[in-house]
This record gives C-alpha cells, sequence and structure tokens, in this order.
C-alpha cells in the first residue's frame, strides 16, 4: 500500500481547501525543488543572533535566493533549505495528529491546520536535546503558507522571551524542474 503524502495524513480532506500550489507542493509523493527570494529580519541582540546561527537558519537581508527541496521517504518528509548559502534540514513525520519537525538538536512540534485557504503551522510545543521546554521558555511560531499568482508564499515568524521576535522570513517560491 502506498502511503498517503504527510499532509494529506495531517489534514485531510480540508488540504482540498489550499490553493492549486500549496497542494502541488504538500499533497504530492515525488520529490520537488522550489525555488524563490526571501527577506529575512533578525533581532540585533548578539545572543538572538547566535541562537539564530546555531540553528542555522538564514541571516538577514532581502532578495535573498531561496532554495527548498521536498524528499518524501516512506512516511516522512525531509526539507532541504538554502538561503543563499546557509543551508539547514529537517525531518518531518506525523504523530497522534500533530507534525513533528526535527532540526539537529532541536524537536519542533506542530499544530497544522487550513485557515481561509491559507495552511498554518503552529508550533505548540519544543524539544531541545530531547528536553520538553516549558511555554514560557520555548520559542513561539505561527507560520503561515498561502498561493499568490501561482506563487507559494511563506512567512515564519519565530519568537523567543527576553527577545521577542528574534527572527522572521518571508518569501515567495515557484516549482522548478530537476
Amino acid at each position: 500500500m502506498v502511503t498517503q503524502p504527510l499532509f494529506r495524513r495531517l489534514l485531510g480532506a480540508a488540504i482540498d481547501d489550499l490553493p492549486p500550489v500549496l497542494r502541488e507542493a504538500h499533497d504530492s509523493r515525488i520529490d520537488q525543488r522550489w525555488r524563490g527570494v526571501a527577506q529575512v529580519e533578525a533581532h540585533p541582540n548578539p545572543l538572538a543572533r547566535l541562537l539564530c546561527r546555531m540553528m542555522r537558519l538564514p541571516a538577514a537581508g532581502t532578495a535573498i535566493p531561496v532554495t527548498v527541496r521536498f524528499e518524501r521517504r516512506g512516511t516522512a518528509e525531509h526539507w532541504h533549505r538554502d538561503f543563499a548559502g546557509r543551508r539547514y534540514g529537517s525531518t518531518l513525520v506525523k504523530r497522534d495528529g500533530l507534525m513533528i519537525e526535527r532540526m539537529g538538536m532541536a524537536t519542533n512540534i506542530f499544530r497544522v491546520s487550513v485557515e481561509d485557504g491559507a495552511l498554518r503551522l503552529d508550533l505548540i510545543g519544543f524539544r531541545f536535546l530531547g528536553v520538553p521546554l516549558p511555554s514560557a521558555l520555548r520559542p513561539h511560531c505561527h507560520a503561515r503558507e498561502h498561493g499568490n499568482d501561482g506563487c507559494y508564499v511563506f512567512d515564519v515568524p519565530v519568537d523567543l522571551w527576553p527577545f521577542g521576535r528574534i527572527i522572521r522570513y518571508t518569501g515567495q517560491m515557484e516549482r522548478i524542474d530537476d
């Protein structure tokens, strides 16, 4: 039996309410590459920047070239991101109706939903080196993806006490053929 795509398993029929470009990206069994441009706002505090660097998150800038490769392997997806040479990857799986994203030493736990034709990814849990952090000490992220003129548009804001917004990366991409 062929496994349904991760986001189809997470969202069920609600995935059909997403625009075609997001369904193409997230309701597929094949590997894909997407390319576009991003803007990254980062907190000026050196400690906040160090935390983002440790997680290999993108550096601040405008018109940053971005490439994302989605690999589908069994029940997991592997996302490989490249923001102007700063690369980071993650592995995503479904567990207990939630999306679990492993990024190096961190594990993000997201509730995934469709709202007003957009994909929402709300961070509801976070583990560092396997240790769950309480809400007051963990990052907070309410990411959103939508379509615009056939492009995949993303908005990923991350807040962390005591800094507030430590990073926000936004942009749009189009699918490219290998």
